[in-house]
């Protein structure tokens, strides 16, 4: 039950997990489709919930319907950008024509934005406007490691129940393969991970790249990180890694993750800013277990999406996009490529 909840959650802000979390709740609660007691099941929910009935049968459609959202279906980041930019990113769009490739847009659409004197989108908001995959980053050259494996962590907006009943950011620790740019493993704990977690992480990222005979790699991890429990040592030497391949990268955590994801994963912001003005301690939090399955469904479809293949991109230059929307499109035959609109979840 868990894992579908997190499909309905995870088209919500963090903030707004907790009330998508009661929803979810009572929609799974209903009785079968059909069933006599059916209707007194929704009246019962929607009051309970403060909702008028009709407001619930649009929640019950918006569940059922975030079971069904196709994994490449990352975020929602466009719907984040002023209206202007987005205006300006639709209009690129559509003067562009079908099979216009995402460098292109952007390009008319920063012609545009730099016209109108307001802020560009960025790559990513293009691409997931798109309903494209993200781009592996280099995450050597943004971060600066010289590394095969580095255990990064970073804080996640979202408050989750901590001990003494005091709430903690979630905080995602990942075990990532540099070279290739996704993490083969992951925790996510309330405050930082314990010696305990960091077995977990390694021996599953042990597991997934088993070798009888390991090359010799080398390993980045953030200051402090508890990897002394001998336990630990030996899943990392199965992957090639022995204590002098180990480097303690002394900037604050979460440089590689960042260079993965952005500043956000999914609608979750990473390493999120303090608010004075807003106490963290008033933010309405959600039990571990429920915030676990929505963490990993979102890195499931970050890696789900770098795995499309891109080759069936047609090469259609910046400059034509441009003058498409100086000059209007150029006739030609239209291409059969079209990228289709990001599903948006209906509140």
């Amino acid at each position: 039950m868990e894992d579908r909840i997190a499909h309905y959650m995870v088209t919500f802000t963090p903030q707004q997990w907790p009330e998508a979390y009661r929803r979810a709740l009572e929609v799974e609660e209903l009785p079968r489709k059909g069933s006599r007691r059916m209707a007194a099941a929704v009246t019962a929910a929607a009051t309970r919930l403060g909702y008028k009935e009709r407001n619930f049968f649009k929640i019950i459609r918006a569940y059922k319907d975030s079971l069904q959202l196709n994994d490449q279906v990352l975020s929602n980041y466009p719907r984040q950008l002023p209206a202007e930019t987005r205006a300006a990113l639709e209009e690129a769009i559509a003067h562009a024509g079908p099979g216009a490739r995402p460098g292109a847009i952007q390009s008319a659409a920063e012609a545009l934005c730099e016209k109108r004197k307001i802020s560009p989108p960025s790559k990513r908001a293009v691409r997931t406007r798109l309903n494209l995959p993200m781009e592996v980053t280099d995450i050597a050259s943004y971060t600066g490691m010289n590394t095969d494996y580095a255990i990064d962590m970073s804080p996640l907006d979202v408050a989750v129940d901590g001990p003494d009943n005091i709430p903690y950011h979630a905080v995602l620790t990942a075990f990532i393969d540099v070279n290739r740019g996704i993490a083969l493993a992951h925790v996510v704990t309330a405050d930082r991970p314990t010696a305990d977690d960091i077995l977990q992480l390694v021996t599953e990222a042990a597991e997934k790249t088993s070798s009888a005979s390991p090359a010799r790699a080398s390993l980045a991890m953030y200051r402090n990180a508890p990897v002394d429990d001998p336990r630990t040592k030996a899943q990392l030497r199965s992957l090639g890694i022995t204590q002098s391949d180990v480097q303690v990268d002394s900037r604050r955590p979460g440089l590689a993750l960042t260079a993965m994801f952005g500043t956000k994963l999914g609608r979750v912001p990473l390493n999120p800013r303090r608010n004075p003005s807003i106490p963290f301690a008033i933010r309405e939090t959600l039990p571990l277990p429920v915030v676990r399955p929505a963490v990993a469904l979102l890195l499931e479809r970050y890696h789900a999406g770098l795995q499309i293949n891109r080759e069936a991109e047609p090469a259609v230059s910046a400059a034509a996009a441009i003058q498409a929307i100086t000059k209007g499109p150029a006739k030609a035959k239209p291409t059969e490529v079209a990228y289709a609109r990001p599903l948006s979840p209906t509140r």
